[in-house]
């Protein structure tokens, strides 16, 4: 049997979550759209030797690793609205001046100074949710303090009696139950936020960048509709004489936003992932799973598997892919566990603190029924809670889990790519059951082709060739854009570049995986 047929045969059915953005894509339109950086000596040497290239052709002819991919190069400061704060802020203490003097010019300049704080936030590479909530925190304090004054400044309209035996009292009842209402209100909506932010940070893939990353993705979409996957076939021989037939399908994704759709860890721009069917001595015997740089193994009896209109059991494993993340999983779950990837130690660390703030305001919460739910699970569990998976029990009833960070969510309660069948019969969960409505609604845009366009990558083309990273090189490894499929990830100050091991050496990754399953 050819390789393309063989490929069709045994190639899979990807599941995604609701509201998953990013689809497998062609990467020439990813790389049309990129700049390209070097990242070290080596890099900046060949890129004035092969500067005047076209993009494709050129990433087969650098021979380091020490360059980087960016995806987003537009300046996201918003210039546009700048002019026109300033030329209406202009007109606006004119035309004050003009009519009313310095009392029309004060308000003119306080609209105008508001006016340039929503512009700079909205331009800012800051979380954009953490802004309403932000701002309302700080019209609560605002209610607060603004009757103070009224206490300090005489009245005449008001006796002393009145003022302090009445309206005082009342005021601090009122600023007792401000006071308790603000604090939740940023303990829930502000402060879990601020782990997020400081790696959005970090990572230089922002909020901002993510979103203006699904606009570029979706303006692809709507010339290039159907979503690609490049596939690979290799023969091997075991040392037991076993004829090994080994079916990659390689995907690509413009944008990895696990953070932002799933509160899950990293972001990073570009993103590769992989699903492999393994035959041996022409039967098929597992199914492996690229997840966040590592892999799983599924036995080929276990998998689910498409059917047809007939119900007849096909030869396509359906894929589970994580939201945001794309890691591939055989069957539907919430994964809630630090162990299902390997962050760094800041990571890891923004991950406790999260946790504990949530632990804080559970125990200190007004809502008694949440506080009991929260001490139960700690005492069910058994858990010391100054361990660093101590929080990922702990559930309340509007936020489900408590914990933001992390949570990969293999829903498959969304988009469905690949063979077409009774599609009823595949299970799924709903991802509305673990994220707030804001998160499991988003606004997604879809390929309109739900069937494979399939490319070869026999013989490799240019792109394999280029051993840098597929997006914005980050001040930690963990929020750097993927090495491409072939290699594995720039070292530092490393010229050369390592195959991945499940490129060149994929019988090993399968006894690796088997290991590892046992």
């Amino acid at each position: 049997m050819a390789d393309l047929d063989l490929l069709e045969k045994y190639e899979p059915v990807l599941r995604f979550a609701k509201s998953e953005r990013f689809f497998p894509m062609a990467v020439e339109p990813y790389l049309e759209r990129c700049a390209i950086f070097p990242n070290g000596p080596q890099g900046v040497v060949e890129s004035l030797t092969h500067l005047h290239e076209p993009m494709v052709k050129r990433l087969g002819k650098l021979n380091s690793g020490q360059f980087y991919l960016r995806f987003i190069n537009k300046p996201l400061n918003d210039s546009d609205a700048w002019v026109w704060w300033a030329a209406l802020s202009v007109i606006g203490v004119a035309g004050g001046w003009f009519l009313a003097g310095w009392a029309e010019v004060e308000a003119v300049v306080a609209i105008s100074l508001v006016a340039a704080l929503i512009i700079f936030m909205l331009a800012s590479p800051i979380r954009l949710r953490i802004i309403p909530a932000a701002l309302a925190a700080l019209f609560f304090i605002a209610l607060e303090i603004a009757p103070i004054w009224f206490f300090l400044r005489p009245r005449e309209f008001v006796s002393i009696e009145v003022e302090y035996l009445i309206l005082l009292p009342i005021y601090l009842i009122a600023l007792f139950y401000l006071s308790v209402r603000t604090m939740k209100f940023i303990l829930e909506h502000v402060i879990p936020q601020g782990p997020g932010m400081i790696m959005d940070m970090l990572s230089q893939a922002t909020e901002k960048i993510a979103q203006e990353s699904y606009i570029e993705y979706s303006k692809i979409l709507e010339i290039d509709q159907q979503p690609v996957y490049y596939g690979r076939v290799l023969h091997e021989t075991d040392d037991q004489k076993n004829r090994w037939t080994i079916l990659q399908y390689h995907f690509f994704y413009a944008f990895n936003d696990w953070r932002l759709a799933a509160n899950g860890m990293n972001h990073h721009e570009g993103d590769w992932e992989m699903v492999a069917v393994y035959l041996k001595n022409d039967l098929p015997h597992a199914v492996l799973f690229s997840q966040h740089g590592a892999g799983n193994i599924e036995k080929w009896e276990t998998v689910i598997k498409a059917v047809d209109k007939l119900e007849n059991i096909t030869m396509h494993p359906v894929v589970y892919v994580a939201l945001g993340s794309h890691a591939n999983y055989s069957k539907p779950e919430a994964i809630r566990s630090p162990s299902m990837y390997k962050p760094g130690k800041l990571q890891r660390l923004l991950f406790w603190t999260d946790g504990l703030i949530h632990y804080l305001f559970l125990l200190f919460n007004p809502n008694q029924k949440a506080r009991q739910i929260a001490l139960k699970e700690l005492q069910v569990q058994k858990t010391n809670f100054l361990a660093e998976d101590a929080f990922i029990y702990m559930r309340d009833e509007e936020d489900h889990y408590v914990v933001s960070l992390p949570m990969e969510l293999a829903s498959g309660d969304g988009f469905r790519l690949g063979f077409q069948g009774n599609n009823l019969l595949e299970g799924v969960v709903k991802s509305s059951s673990y994220l707030k409505r804001s998160m499991s609604d988003r606004k997604t845009t879809r390929p309109k082709i739900k069937e494979w366009r399939r490319v070869l990558l026999n013989p490799e083309p240019d792109w394999v060739q280029y051993k840098g990273l597929w997006g914005v090189k980050s001040l930690l490894k963990e929020e750097s854009g993927p090495p491409g499929p072939k290699w594995d990830r720039p070292r530092k100050n490393q010229v050369d570049v390592n195959e991945r091991i499940r490129w060149s050496k994929p019988l090993d990754w399968l006894a690796e995986l088997e290991a590892h399953s046992h």
